[in-house]
Parts: structure tokens; C-alpha cells; sequence
């Protein structure tokens, strides 16, 4: 703007220095006219007052044109200043337009979303091969920097992409610059995206544009795939619809055929589909087409019987014709052979209901609308119904109705659901069999079942007379077989033949036969063949087969027994019928003999026991309890130094003594306590007491042994543990005695609980520790006597303990539990009840807790 307002000031100087130098050489012109008039004059010998004169009149004459020629050459001037400043005005106009528009160029590069490359003339004119030059760079450049400077020029974009694709771009560009030549290509970078690069001549500037086609080139690639897919899709399908049998079509939006198959080639006689297609050839007659196209106007499908000539034969067809973009699509099936079924079908039901029409047994069809389709004259017969309203095809609903109105069905409380349950059948897959029995005292077998082409068949049957004779004989024959079949005894009825016409499972048990083999009536030598290795003696299965077939009139019923090899012991009983047949019966008594013996064994061995205890408990209680009593009394006197003083060596000579005489007589207490236990005199002195105090007593109890042995003692009893009905006596018992075993089990640092927990109408007492455990192989047996398994390095006990703490707790109806494992611990379990049974009156003269009997 400022160049063109100069240019503006440099015309209109000029302009008016042109107009100025005018006017001095027009007055310089002047002055040089007057000196060469004055001249003349005097040479022409003019006076030179005249010329004077005359040379003023000239000079007057000469200044006025001179003026005169100046102000036109002003007037001209000002015109051609006035002519040039306007056509630098419209210069400058267009060069601010040429600016604007340069400026909106840049911008627009600027902005491109591709980076752009242009090599200016000078460029071009660089010699082939050189990368000297340097081209100015456009557009997104962000992707294409160098990250360490920042900087883009188009060697290091060379050295961006992989060497074969930076080669091919640079050889294109060379030809660009050189030649002139357009590219396009696809270059990758070593970071794996995808460039489109695109080189042609911008006047005389060489442009590169390089697109980012990454993901672009992608979603291509999977269009592309895509199509591809369909086509191969559309492809198999055209095929496989060109083998299909049954001819297909495809029309256009005017309804011309734009595409038809093989079979459709075939069935109008036409050299190939294609030939169909350009001959324009119609499987169907104007007629039908007219219909379907009628159909189609407001339907998006048509099916449609018709028939058509295919390959010269007339042929019936089942046609289907489909809306789709651009025109219909259509198939026909060829139903020739099922059109003609169903004309031989109608003849067989023709047929069918004359042969129905002379059967004794009422028959009724309903279709599947359920109406009455057929019925015969049986039926009407039957049911005495009116003969012209059964032709108005009632339905099966309306026919029961009908028959309830005349009471002609069974009672029912319910009906209404009496009548579903029958309309069910027209969509059961089972047949029906029942038995109606009519009020009018007939009964009416029905056997209905679906009939094969929907619907349902009724077979009526009046089975009144029947039913009454039958009913009489199965009644008597079930009883009778019921009767047999659930004997104890094993029962076999031969026949005067001798073949086995009657028995029962037991038989079958008791002889080890099986059904087969009883199958068909054997005879009974061959009974006796299968079974022969159960008799003892040939003697006694002679006996069976004498009195089976013998003929002579004098039989007589027989009885034994037979002690089989197997050691059963079976009776017989042999029964002669008046019919001539033979009834014979089979009980197995081995358990009851073998019951019966080992009961008498058991009995002198019950009562050799119940004397040898009895002996046994008075002989310890005098032999043993009195001799220890008199050594733990005479021990303790020793101790207490009644009778002199004793050195330190015979005060723990003498603590030994005593220890060992109390384990002892511990010792023989348990025993007797088990005695009198199994003798069932053991009694239980019932009384309420508090579960803590008996916790807590046998905490006290174990403290000196367990101190002793650096072994921790811990009771666990919750406040809500309450009170139990017990035997005190024998509860500490049952504690002290899992104590002992406890600490027989642990080691010094060990720790041993002592716990109650109270349910709803139980509590368990426990006893738990941290000791060796009890291995699996011996936990089966702690419980029982003298099966004592001591630790290592430990002395063995007697193995009473537990044993005796069983008997205490199943005394008063609970039951213990264990749980062990090698160096974890044990833990013992006595499940009490809250209130255990009353002690009941001993049968037998009782034990005291001492071995004294008790009169």
C-alpha cells in the first residue's frame, strides 16, 4: 500500500514538472523569435523605429500564442496526470486483491492436514540427483519432525521411511523436479505407518503432498475385505442356487426376469438360464402371474397353488413369491406326487369309512378344528344321537355336551375340567385307554389316541357283559396269586402230568431257580435235575417225584424235614389235590434252628459268664482291696512318723509306696467299676449340680501332676454353661480320668483345656490338648479295655481310663467322641444330656461301688 501511494506522489510530480518546462521553453522560444524578427527588419532596411514597432506587435503576437500554447499543454498535462494516477490506483487495488489472496493461499496450506513439499524454480534448476535444495515445508508437519531438533527437511523425511520405499519416493521426486512428471504411491515408515505420497508440477513449482493413510488404508483393507466377502457370498449363493432343483427366479422393478437357475432353464425348455432370461420365457400362465401380482400390490409375500407345463408334462406346483429392493423373487416346488397322494388318500378314506361303517365297535373322528369329521352306524347307535345334527359336524366339545344333557356319560364332580382334560388329547402324543361306566349301568371301553393327519380317533367298545365275568375270575385269581406270591413258604403246584403249572418267588429262593428255568412248565424230573446237589440223600428226591406221578389212587399227604448239603434246613409238605395234582410246600427254618441253637449257647455261656464275674468281683474285692487297704494304712502311719523319725531316702522310698498302692487300688476300683457295670448293677446317684464346679474340682485335681510335668492347665466355661441332672461322683470321675489321660500324653510345655459348652438339651464336656496325639491305626480301639497306648518314654496304663469313661456317659445316655492326630493333640468329647433317665431297679441282685453284694 505505501509503494502505490508513492507512485501516486512520484506521477503527479512529474506531471506538473512536465506542464512547467513547457511554459519556460515555450518563453524561452520566445525571446528567441523577437531577436530573429528584429534581425530581419534592420538586414530588409526597415527603419529601426518601424521594426521596433514591428518587432513588439511580433513579440505580442508570439508571447499570446506561446501563452496560449501553454495553457494547452497544461490542460493536457493535467489530463494525463489525472490518466495516470487513476491506473495506479487500479493497480494498487489489484495488487492489495493479489496480497489478500496470497495470504489466504498460505493460510490454507498452512492448515492442510497433509504436509506439503515445494521446490521453488531455483530448485529446479538444481542439477539432477543434488538434495541441496532446500524446499519450503507446509501444512501437519507434527508427525514428520525430528524430535531431538525439531526441525523437517526432506532428507531426514528420507531417512524416516524403510530404505526400498524411501528409494522409490526419492527417484519419483527426482523425475518430479527434473520432468515434470505426477506420482502417486504408498510409503511406510520404520514406525510402521502408512503414507500416501503424491507429486505433480504447480506452474513452475515442484509439490509433494504426504498423507497419513494409516488407518485409512485400514478401514480400506477391511471394506475391501468386506466386499469381497459378499461378493464370494453372493457368488456361492447364485450357485447354489443354480443347482437347486426346483426352479427359482428373480424379477426386476418392472417385472421382467432379470435371473433365473438351471431347473427353471430346464422346465421351459430353454437352452440355459441365460437364454430363459433374454427370450423372456414364463414358467407360469398369465393367469396365475396376474394373481400374484395382484397379491403382491399390498403384500410383501405370495403362496399359491397352481399348475404348469414342465418339460411337456403337466405338473402341479406350490408357488412362493418375495418382495426384495428392486423388483421380487420367487420359487416353485414341484407337489405332483403329493397332489397325488392325497387323491389316492381320499380314496382310501372312502374306503376306510365303508369297512368302519360295518364294525361292531363305535368309531369317531374328529379333525383338527375338533369337529366331528366321521362317525359310524355303531356310534349312532351307541349314543342314540340324532343322525342329522351329527351332519352339521358338531364339535367335540358340543357332542359331550349333548351326551351329559342326556346323562349317556360317566358322573363327574367336575366337568368343565373333566371336558379339557379330554380336549387335551389333540395335542397328546400318547394313546388313551379308559373305561366309562354310564349311569344306565353299562360300561363303555374308549380308546382314543391322535390321528395321524391331526385330529383325534374315538373307538367305542360296550364291554358290559365282559367285564362282569372277567371282573369276577380276576378278582378271585389275583387274590389267590397275591396270596401266593407274598408266602413266606415256598409253594409249587404240579399238575397230573407232572409239569409245574403254579409257583411262587420263595420256591424259586428256597431251590435257587431261577424264572427261566421255571418258564414253561418243566416237568418235575427235570426240577429235580436242576436241583439235585441240594438233597442230601437220592432218597428224598425220589420221595418228591413218587409222589408227583404216581397213579395209584391211595395218595397221602407226607411231611419232613431236609438238612441240605448247603447247611439249610428246609420243611416239606406234600399235599395231594383233588383235581390230581400235587401241592407241595417249602419253609426254610435255618434261622430259626440256627437261631434256636445258638440261643441255648449263648445261654450257658451268658450264664457261665454271670458266675464267673460274680466270683471274680467277690475274690478281688476280699483278696486284693483288703491287703492294699491295711498297706496304704500301715504306709501312711510309716510317713506321718508315728512311731520314729525316717531319713530323707525312706520318706521318698515310702511317698513310692504309697503312690504306687493308690495307683493299684485305683486299679482294682475301675475294675470293679466295669464289673458292676456289665453285671447292669451299676446304679447313678442323680442330682443337680453346676458344670463349673466339677470343672473346676478337676482342674484342682490335675494342678500338682500337671505342675509337675511343666504342663499348662486352661478351663474354658462359659457363664451360660448352667447346671446338668447328673451323677457328680461319677462326672469327676469321667473328668479325672481324661485328665490322667491327658497328661499322660502331653509334654512339658503342653497345654491341656478343660471345657464345657451347653446346647438346647445337651452339653459337652471336653478335655483337649497339645500332647502327641493318637495315631489313626489306634483310635478305633482307646475305648476299649486294657488297650492302653503309651507315649514314648512313657509307662503304659492299665486302659481302663476310657473305657470306664464311655460306661459313665452311655450310663447316662450320651456318648463320647474323639479327635486326634499325631502331634497336634487330642481331643475327648462327652455328650451329655441336660437331664439324664432315672436310675432303673436292677433286675439282678446289685454290686456296691465296693464289691460287696447288696441284699
Amino acid at each position: 500500500m505505501q509503494g502505490a501511494k508513492g507512485s501516486k506522489r512520484r506521477g503527479g510530480w512529474r506531471a506538473g514538472a512536465v506542464g512547467a518546462g513547457g511554459a519556460l521553453w515555450l518563453a524561452a522560444g520566445s525571446a528567441r523569435a523577437d531577436n530573429l524578427v528584429g534581425s530581419t527588419l534592420t538586414a530588409l532596411g526597415v527603419p529601426e523605429e518601424v521594426a521596433a514597432e514591428q518587432n513588439i506587435i511580433i513579440a505580442y503576437a508570439v508571447a499570446a500564442g506561446i501563452a496560449l500554447a501553454a495553457i494547452l499543454f497544461t490542460v493536457v498535462a493535467l489530463r494525463a496526470a489525472r490518466a495516470a494516477r487513476k491506473t495506479a490506483f487500479g493497480r494498487e487495488d489489484e495488487l492489495t486483491a493479489l496480497s489478500v489472496r496470497l495470504d489466504t493461499a498460505e493460510s490454507i496450506l498452512a492448515a492442510e492436514p497433509d504436509a506439503l513439499f515445494i521446490w521453488t524454480p531455483e530448485s529446479l534448476r538444481a542439477s539432477p540427483g543434488t538434495f541441496q535444495a532446500r524446499p519450503r515445508i507446509v501444512g501437519s508437519t507434527a508427525g514428520l519432525v525430528d524430535p531431538a531438533s525439531g526441525d523437517l527437511d526432506y532428507n531426514y523425511l528420507l531417512e524416516r521411511l524403510r530404505p526400498e520405499n524411501a528409494g522409490r519416493l526419492n527417484t519419483a521426486v527426482q523425475r518430479l523436479r527434473r520432468l515434470g512428471a505426477r506420482f502417486s504411491l504408498h510409503v511406510e515408515a520404520l514406525d510402521g505407518r502408512i503414507f500416501e505420497a503424491e507429486g505433480r508440477p504447480a506452474g513452475a513449482l515442484a509439490v509433494l503432498w504426504l498423507r497419513d493413510v494409516t488407518g485409512e488404508r485400514a478401514e480400506v483393507a477391511r471394506l475391501t475385505e468386506r466386499m469381497r466377502q459378499a461378493d464370494a457370498d453372493r457368488a456361492r449363493y447364485e450357485a447354489h442356487l443354480m443347482e437347486v432343483p426346483c426352479p427359482a427366479w428373480r424379477r426386476d422393478g418392472e417385472g421382467r426376469l432379470a435371473w433365473v437357475n438351471r431347473a427353471y432353464a430346464t422346465a421351459v425348455d430353454a437352452a440355459s438360464p441365460e437364454d430363459a432370461v433374454s427370450r423372456e420365457l414364463e414358467l407360469l400362465g398369465e393367469e396365475a402371474l396376474s394373481a400374484m401380482r395382484r397379491t403382491l400390490f399390498d403384500k410383501p409375500r405370495v403362496k399359491s397353488r397352481t399348475h404348469a407345463i414342465m418339460s411337456g408334462e403337466r405338473r402341479a406346483l406350490d408357488v412362493v413369491e418375495s418382495h426384495l429392493d428392486g423388483g421380487t423373487a420367487g420359487i416353485a416346488i414341484d407337489v405332483t406326487a403329493e397332489e397325488n397322494l392325497q387323491d389316492d388318500l381320499k380314496r382310501h378314506i372312502d374306503s376306510h369309512a365303508e369297512t368302519l361303517n360295518r364294525l361292531n365297535t363305535a368309531v369317531a373322528i374328529c379333525g383338527p378344528d375338533k369337529r366331528l369329521k366321521f362317525r359310524n352306524h355303531a356310534f349312532e347307535e351307541l349314543w342314540g344321537l340324532d343322525a342329522a345334527w351329527l351332519d352339521e359336524e358338531p364339535t367335540d366339545g358340543a357332542v359331550l355336551d349333548e351326551l351329559r344333557a342326556q346323562r349317556r356319560l360317566p358322573e363327574q364332580a367336575n366337568f368343565q375340567a373333566w371336558k379339557q382334560a379330554r380336549m387335551e388329547l389333540y395335542t397328546s402324543t400318547e394313546p388313551v385307554e379308559e373305561f366309562w361306566h354310564l349311569p344306565d349301568g353299562r360300561t363303555v371301553k374308549l380308546n382314543a389316541q391322535a390321528h395321524p393327519f391331526g385330529g383325534v380317533i374315538y373307538l367305542y367298545e360296550n364291554v358290559t357283559e365282559r367285564l362282569n365275568l372277567e371282573s369276577s375270575y380276576n378278582t378271585l385269581a389275583r387274590v389267590q396269586r397275591e396270596t401266593i406270591d407274598h408266602l413266606y413258604e415256598g409253594v409249587a403246584v404240579f399238575g397230573s402230568d407232572g409239569r409245574l403249572k403254579l409257583s411262587n418267588p420263595a420256591y424259586g429262593r428256597i431251590w435257587g431257580l431261577s424264572d427261566e428255568q421255571l418258564a414253561d412248565e418243566p416237568h418235575v424230573s427235570d426240577v429235580i435235575d436242576l436241583s439235585r446237589a441240594l438233597y442230601a440223600e437220592p432218597e428224598e428226591a425220589e420221595l418228591l417225584r413218587t409222589q408227583v406221578t404216581t397213579v395209584s389212587g391211595m395218595r397221602a399227604n407226607a411231611t419232613g424235614r431236609l438238612n441240605r448239603p448247603d447247611e439249610t434246613v428246609v420243611d416239606f409238605a406234600i399235599v395231594p389235590l383233588p383235581d390230581g395234582a400235587t401241592l407241595i410246600t417249602y419253609l426254610d427254618v435255618t434261622d430259626a434252628t440256627r437261631m434256636e441253637i445258638a440261643l441255648r449257647e449263648r445261654n450257658d455261656a451268658l450264664e457261665t459268664a454271670d458266675r464267673l464275674k460274680s466270683e471274680f468281683i467277690s475274690h478281688v474285692s476280699y483278696q486284693l482291696r483288703t491287703p492294699l487297704t491295711n498297706i496304704i494304712g500301715f504306709g501312711e502311719i510309716l510317713e506321718s512318723e508315728m512311731f520314729g523319725g525316717l531319713e530323707p531316702r525312706q520318706h521318698e522310698y515310702m511317698q513310692g509306696i504309697l503312690e504306687s498302692s493308690q495307683t493299684l487300688l485305683d486299679t482294682v476300683n475301675d475294675i470293679l467299676d466295669l464289673a458292676v457295670i456289665e453285671a447292669g448293677a451299676m446304679t447313678l446317684d442323680l442330682s443337680d449340680m453346676e458344670i463349673s464346679e466339677v470343672l473346676y474340682a478337676a482342674e484342682e485335681f490335675a494342678q500338682r501332676p500337671a505342675q509337675k510335668s511343666k504342663v499348662g492347665l486352661k478351663v474354658d466355661c462359659p457363664a451360660d454353661t448352667g447346671a446338668i441332672r447328673a451323677d457328680e461322683k461319677r462326672i469327676k470321675q469321667i473328668m479325672i480320668n481324661l485328665l490322667s489321660n491327658a497328661l499322660s500324653f502331653t509334654s512339658p510345655g503342653d497345654t491341656i483345656t478343660i471345657g464345657a459348652r451347653r446346647h438346647e438339651n445337651s452339653v459337652e464336656l471336653y478335655v483337649a490338648d497339645t500332647g502327641d496325639g493318637i495315631k489313626p491305626e489306634f483310635q478305633s480301639t482307646v475305648f476299649d479295655r486294657f488297650e492302653a497306648h503309651g507315649g514314648q518314654d512313657r509307662r503304659r496304663g492299665a486302659g481302663l481310663g476310657l473305657s470306664l469313661v464311655r460306661s459313665f456317659v452311655e450310663l447316662h445316655g450320651g456318648w463320647v467322641t474323639l479327635e486326634s492326630a499325631p502331634d497336634l493333640g487330642t481331643r475327648v468329647t462327652c455328650h451329655l444330656p441336660v437331664r439324664a433317665a432315672p436310675p432303673r431297679p436292677p433286675e439282678t441282685p446289685a454290686l456296691s461301688d465296693q464289691g460287696a453284694v447288696v441284699d
